[in-house]
């Protein structure tokens, strides 16, 4: 028997419709004709992708004191310690 290929949007579908189901990955590799190992691979790969072009939620927010509001010339400055001893700071002097 010849080897199909998919699409990565078909391997997508398969993951998420064993997801779904009931089926262990045996089962449902042995239901719809692929590989233990293949699907798998293809699960880690499209998991992968998926994680490195989710948008990343991690920002911190915080607010500036209100007498930067007030004054359009306040001064202020941030100072943001990096791994590796890197430290960026940011200011604007009144």
């Amino acid at each position: 028997m010849a080897t199909k290929r998919r699409t990565r949007e078909q391997w997508q579908e398969l993951v998420d419709k064993q997801a779904a189901s009931e089926l262990s990955v045996s089962e449902f590799c042995t239901h719809h004709d692929l590989t233990v190992s293949s699907f798998y691979l293809w699960r880690k790969k499209l998991s992968d992708d998926s994680q490195s072009l989710a948008p990343q939620d991690n920002w911190l927010a915080f607010d500036m004191p209100a007498s930067a509001d007030k004054e359009p010339g306040a001064a202020w400055e941030i100072e943001l310690a990096l791994p590796g001893g890197v430290v960026l700071r940011m200011n604007r002097a009144a």
